[in-house]
Parts: structure tokens; C-alpha cells; sequence
């Protein structure tokens, strides 16, 4: 039969509570996160990483406007400012270009 064993650690208090409230809301307890924490550990003989997200360079951020915006052409359709209809033009042509 396994025995359990209490671990001790010294974390700021503002973190400990933080922690323990976000834990509640998921359910779990700081025992959980511990237990995870060193199975992560013993499973990967590393410590667990914080992954920072990247911002998106400007060509990325240039390429994925280009995929997801309708190209406009704001000529002599748009004298009066009618650019909903410009639009619905637009999206009208471009579906009936997939069939």
C-alpha cells in the first residue's frame, strides 16, 4: 500500500491564492496541480514551460488580410457612399465565381 507524503514549498501568497481560486473554479485542488506537475516532470525530464505567443509579424498579419477581406474597388460605384451595396456586389461575384 502507497503512503502519501506532504511536499512543502514557499510560493508568494498572491500566487498561492490566485492559484487556488482558478484550481476551485476548474474543480481541482493545489494537490492536483502539484501531482500533475511532477508526473509532467517525470514524463518528460523537464520542467513544464509557459509558451509565449508570438505577435504575428507584419507580413503574416499582411498575408492573412489579404486572405480574409474583400478586395473593394471604390470607383464610380460608390459616388453616393454606398458601400453596403459595393460589398454585396463584391460577395455576390466572387460566390458565383466558385460554381
Amino acid at each position: 500500500m502507497a503512503t502519501d507524503v506532504l511536499v512543502s514549498a514557499r510560493v508568494n501568497p498572491a500566487k498561492k491564492e490566485l492559484s487556488q481560486r482558478i484550481l476551485a473554479a476548474m474543480g481541482a485542488s493545489t494537490s492536483d496541480a502539484i501531482n500533475r506537475a511532477l508526473d509532467y516532470v517525470i514524463a518528460n525530464k523537464a520542467l513544464p514551460q509557459i509558451e509565449e505567443s508570438a505577435a504575428p509579424s507584419a507580413q503574416a498579419f499582411h498575408e492573412f488580410m489579404s486572405r480574409s477581406t474583400l478586395p473593394i474597388e471604390w470607383g464610380a460605384d460608390c459616388t453616393e457612399g454606398d458601400y453596403r451595396s459595393v460589398i454585396r456586389e463584391g460577395k455576390r461575384a466572387r460566390y458565383e465565381s466558385l460554381a
